[in-house]
Formats: C-alpha cells, sequence, structure tokens
C-alpha cells in the first residue's frame, strides 16, 4: 500500500493506492462512518491482479484533514461532493471510468457521487450501504419528544461518548481487541483501522476521527441516504447484504433497477462482513 496525496477542487484527500495492471481497470473503495481507507487493507491488497485500487479517507476522518468544505448540517451530502471531486481526478489520471466501492455509508455516498459524474463511473459495488426507511426520519421527528429513539440516533450517542486518547498505540489496541463489533473481525483488521485511524502526538495517541465528527454523520443519514438516492441508477450494480444488522433498507427501490446485477445476501455475516467474511468479498469483486 502506498497512501497518497490528492488535490482536488475541494481540497487535498490523503488515499491508500494499491497498485495493479499497467491498463487495468480502476476501483475506489469508501470506508464506513468513524472508519478509514486502511481498514480495508487486507481485502484491497487481493484485488491488485485485477484492479488499480485507491481507497479515501474522508476528510475529517483517517489522514485528511477535515478542510473547509466541511458542511456542518449536511455532512454526508457534502462528503459526496467531496467523494465525486476525487473521483473526477482519478478518472482523468488513468482516463478511464471508476468503479465505485463502499461499505456502509461508503457504499451511500459512492450512489451519490455517481450521481454527480456523468459518464465517469463504471458500477457500484455495495456492501451494506446505508439506505434508511422513509418512516424513521418522521418517528425521529414527532416521537422522538416522547422517548422514541432510531438506530441512528443512539449510534449517534454512542458515538459522543466514545474515548478518543489513550496512552499508547498498544493501549488502544488492547481496549478494542475481543470487543463490542470488533469480536467477530477476522485477525489483521483492527490493527490496520487502527493503524490508519489514529495519530501520535506528545501525550499519547489519539483518534483522528474525533467522536463529533463520527456522530455528525450518524444523526445526519436519517436526512439524506433514503430511498430518493437509489432512484435512477444508470449503471451496472452489485449489492451485497448482511444476513444480520444489515442498515440496508428498500430492497425493493434496488430490486427495480435495470442494471441491478446481482443482490446477495451474505449467509452469517453481520454488517461489518467485510471484516468477518473478506475472501467472499475478494471474489465478488473479482467477479464484478
Amino acid at each position: 500500500m502506498k497512501r497518497i496525496i490528492v488535490q482536488t477542487e475541494r481540497g487535498y484527500i490523503s488515499t491508500c493506492f494499491w497498485k495493479g495492471p499497467k491498463q487495468g481497470p480502476v476501483l475506489h473503495w469508501a470506508h464506513a462512518n468513524g472508519f478509514n481507507g486502511q481498514t480495508y487493507s487486507r481485502v484491497l491488497s487481493k484485488l491488485t491482479s485485477k484492479y488499480n485500487v485507491y481507497a479515501w479517507d474522508t476528510p475529517g476522518y483517517g489522514m485528511s484533514e477535515i478542510g473547509t468544505y466541511y458542511d456542518k448540517i449536511n455532512p454526508v451530502l457534502g462528503y459526496s461532493k467531496d467523494l465525486a471531486a476525487l473521483i473526477k481526478v482519478l478518472s482523468e489520471k488513468h482516463k478511464s471510468k471508476i468503479v465505485l466501492g463502499g461499505h456502509s455509508i461508503g457504499g451511500s455516498l459512492s450512489i451519490m457521487a455517481s450521481k454527480l459524474l456523468n459518464d465517469k463511473v463504471d458500477g457500484l459495488i455495495l456492501a451494506d450501504p446505508v439506505v434508511i426507511n422513509y418512516h424513521y426520519k418522521y418517528f425521529t421527528k414527532f416521537f422522538g419528544p416522547l422517548g422514541y429513539e432510531s438506530n441512528t440516533i443512539k449510534l449517534y450517542r454512542q458515538a459522543l461518548k466514545k474515548r478518543s486518547k489513550w496512552k499508547s498505540f498498544d493501549e488502544v489496541l488492547k481496549s478494542y481487541t475481543n470487543r463490542g463489533i470488533f469480536k467477530t473481525w477476522k485477525k489483521g483488521f483492527l490493527h490496520d483501522y487502527l493503524s490508519g485511524g489514529t495519530k501520535r502526538e506528545e501525550n499519547g495517541v489519539y483518534l483522528s476521527c474525533n467522536p463529533e465528527t463520527e456522530a455528525a454523520s450518524f444523526i445526519n443519514t436519517e436526512k439524506v441516504t433514503t430511498p430518493k438516492i437509489i432512484k435512477n441508477i444508470n449503471i451496472p450494480v452489485l449489492l451485497l447484504i448482511a444476513e444480520f444488522g444489515s442498515t440496508t433498507a428498500s430492497l425493493g427501490s434496488f430490486k427495480k433497477l435495470k442494471n441491478l446485477k446481482l443482490v446477495e445476501r451474505m449467509q452469517g455475516g453481520s454488517h461489518f462482513f467485510p471484516m468477518e467474511q473478506p475472501d467472499k468479498l475478494i471474489s465478488f469483486i473479482k467477479g464484478f
């Protein structure tokens, strides 16, 4: 893996790169909320027999600075514009269309960015993209004052409570190992996530994506990643969804797409199946 800095019309973006065949197709992978491009190294590094692979760090995540274009009111929409700006540069560099892939909100951002890119995108590989049913938005609005909390509101509150500083890298690694969502991850993924998502300072190690930034994206998903983002997709789509705890609602909207090539439910996989079943994900991506 090589880390590069890509200059776009919306600022500088730190991006992981794995070199593939000289004339091979190009794949960009977008990470889940709170993560970074390096998290998926053990998947993306095994795609280079076919693809030239890029994986960005969303502004404010990983090694990308938050920048002047950060939209406090609507960060997810802002990120889709940041991603589109990056893909424009990669398309011009390789003089080719780009396959957009992504996990969780990274899949949602890939859908949204594809609609801003005209003929620069060759297809979508979506790993449990976040698509919220419309009713969540209204339940939160009307029943929130009565105590109702949607999953996104719960994630928002959890993110705000996250610890963000430790004395050393080994301490943060130990504190995450075999806990919470990380219990089911294959060996090495947690180390890659923390390697790409922490920074060192004199007094220790801290998460480069601060809890407030992560929380803002969680709460914003209810307003942005509704079924409307699925409409009018006119490029080939591969949709992979978790068997347990999937964040992908409105499968009916996906199944209406003329270019939907495959919908696959990842048996035994949670929302984090890219880290639980990497070999299966690699096989699907290579076969797309």
